[in-house]
């Protein structure tokens, strides 16, 4: 929201897909909601998604049970019944996981240039990213996720910008659930779909 370079290309990157897709005509972008494959198109925007939620997961914190003895690579014991509480709202925020710049907002960080534009890429370490879980316990719904991600955010954005209300104090509450504490005011102005082009 408040992040006009991102915004830019986010939108960039949904007028191409629209293009080729729709036509010329702005109107015809938003007359119907993405289809499958414009919506696996827009890379960009998956990588948006994702870095929002490295930095502010729905879920900010999850445990597990021990279901048998075990030591943790620091050598501490867990005995079977116990359980281990771990905080991604933390782990998406440590130096020691995603780098020196671990609290900028960088969409980067999941792309890699390719011929036809950007390549989604997944952190080789498949706990890195533990918004939707890891391992054989990853979200069945994921994917899903991201689809309707998209297409909200595709919705919104070829329609308005978003900005945040003037004066409001945006306050993060934890929950099992992350969200604010007094809501996210925002501020919506109409986005000439022709300005978008």
């Amino acid at each position: 929201m408040n992040n006009r370079r991102v915004e830019d290309e986010i939108i960039r990157e949904i007028t191409t897909v629209l293009k080729e897709t729709r036509g010329e005509d702005p109107k015809k972008w938003v007359e119907d909601p993405l289809t499958f494959d414009e919506a696996d198109k827009l890379v960009y925007l998956k990588a948006s998604l994702a870095e929002t939620l490295r930095l502010y997961p729905s879920v900010p914190e999850d445990f597990k049970y021990v279901v048998a003895d075990d030591v943790l690579p620091d050598g501490t014991v867990v005995p079977a019944g116990s359980s281990v509480t771990y905080s991604i709202y933390s782990m998406g925020r440590m130096k020691s996981i995603w780098g020196e710049d671990c609290l900028e907002f960088k969409p980067e960080r999941w792309v890699s240039e390719s011929a036809g534009g950007y390549k989604f890429e997944t952190p080789k370490d498949g706990y890195k990213f533990v918004a939707f879980n890891a391992g054989p316990r990853t979200c069945l719904g994921k994917d899903l996720a991201y689809l309707q991600m998209k297409s909200v955010a595709s919705a919104v954005l070829l329609r308005y910008r978003l900005s945040p209300e003037p004066g409001h104090r945006v306050v993060q509450k934890m929950s099992l659930t992350l969200f604010m504490k007094h809501g996210l005011r925002v501020m919506l102005e109409p986005r000439g779909l022709a300005a978008a082009e």
